[in-house]
C-alpha cells in the first residue's frame, strides 16, 4: 500500500512540475512574441581621402592588420588615398526586453561577413543589398559589439541595450 502511495504522490508531482515547466515556458515565449519590435537601420561604407606627396608626405607607420584602414602610395603624379571601412552609426541603442530587427545596407565593398557574438549571429552584407537579420531577443543589459570580420578592426559598432 505505501508504495502505491509513493508512485501516486511521485507521480502527482511530475504532473505539478511538467505543469510548471509548460506555464514557465509559455509565459516566456508569450513575453518574446509581445516584445516591442526594435528595428535598427545601419549602413555600411567606405571612407575615403586623398592628398599629394608635395603637400603632405606619405605616411609610413604600420596600420592595424584586417584590412579595415587601407593606404594606396603616391602615383606617377604623386597622389595618394587613404580608405576606412565603418558603419555609419558606432553606436544603436535598445531597450532590454525588445526584440531587435537589424537591417544593414551595403554601399562599398562587394561584401561584408559580420558577426555578433553575444547574439550568435553571423551574416554577409552584399553591396547594394539591404540585408535583414532574423530578429533576436535582448534580455540582459550591456554593450554588444557588431564587427565586420572582412575590415577589421575599424568596421564595427555596439548594440548598447538599457533598462528603460
Amino acid at each position: 500500500m505505501h508504495k502505491r502511495l509513493l508512485v501516486m504522490a511521485v507521480s502527482a508531482m511530475a504532473l505539478v512540475l511538467a505543469g510548471l515547466a509548460v506555464a514557465f515556458l509559455s509565459t516566456d515565449e508569450a513575453k518574446a512574441a509581445k516584445a516591442p519590435i526594435r528595428p535598427i537601420y545601419l549602413t555600411a561604407v567606405e571612407w575615403k581621402g586623398s592628398a599629394e606627396v608635395a603637400k603632405e608626405p606619405f605616411p609610413t607607420s604600420p596600420l592595424p592588420e584586417g584590412g579595415g584602414y587601407e593606404r594606396i602610395p603616391p602615383d606617377a603624379a604623386g597622389k595618394w588615398n587613404v580608405e576606412t571601412y565603418r558603419f555609419d552609426s558606432a553606436v544603436v541603442f535598445a531597450c532590454q526586453g525588445d526584440r531587435v530587427v537589424l537591417r544593414i545596407f551595403g554601399v562599398n565593398a562587394a561584401f561584408h561577413d559580420i558577426t555578433m557574438p553575444d547574439f550568435n549571429r553571423n551574416f554577409r552584407v552584399n553591396r547594394g543589398e539591404l540585408t535583414t537579420v532574423q530578429s533576436f531577443l535582448v534580455k540582459k543589459v550591456g554593450i554588444f559589439p557588431i564587427i565586420c570580420l572582412t575590415h577589421q578592426p575599424s568596421h564595427r559598432a555596439d548594440l548598447v541595450v538599457m533598462p528603460c
